[in-house]
């Protein structure tokens, strides 16, 4: 089973933000119940080894921010130390294979139409927001409309 750790996101203004940039950039948009931040992404393995409990000390996380990752990816920058990722690395004795760098991914880009959406990337820059902290174990299963994510467990 295809797995990972993560806290969804629920984004008001995420129509407004989808609206104002699409008309630059053509890519795959995440589908607005499938916002999240990831904490961990885990790959091929049993949930039952994932159930234990996680130490979440805070019950929120800010919203600081726009970016892109190159011209691959449009992203919410997240505000969030990597506690979380530390402590599933721990317990469940995870590789750290990559630095956490907090985001909720928006847009898979494939092409930049238009210069302007560097221009139009500028006024959603100071975007601040704060965000309900719940972490789930998800599975993830891979379909030709897109992925299905499942909530197995909270932590």
């Amino acid at each position: 089973m295809r797995l990972f750790i993560a806290t969804p996101v629920t984004l008001p203004i995420y129509g407004a933000i989808k609206q104002s940039l699409s008309k630059y950039v053509e890519g795959k948009w995440v589908e607005g119940w499938n916002l999240h931040l990831t904490h961990k992404f885990i790959g091929e393995d049993e949930p039952e080894k994932y159930l234990k409990n996680l130490d979440i000390k805070k019950d929120s996380f800010k919203i600081n921010g726009i970016g892109t990752f190159g011209d691959r990816i449009l992203y919410l920058k997240a505000d969030i130390d990597d506690d979380i990722n530390r402590q599933i690395n721990e317990k469940f004795s995870l590789k750290n294979d990559k630095p956490f760098k907090p985001h909720i991914t928006l847009c898979r880009i494939k092409n930049i139409k238009d210069e302007k959406f560097w221009d139009e990337l500028k006024k959603w820059e100071n975007i601040k927001l704060e965000v309900p902290l719940e972490v789930y174990l998800y599975k993830s299963t891979l379909t030709k409309k897109g992925p299905i994510y499942e909530k197995i467990h909270k932590y």
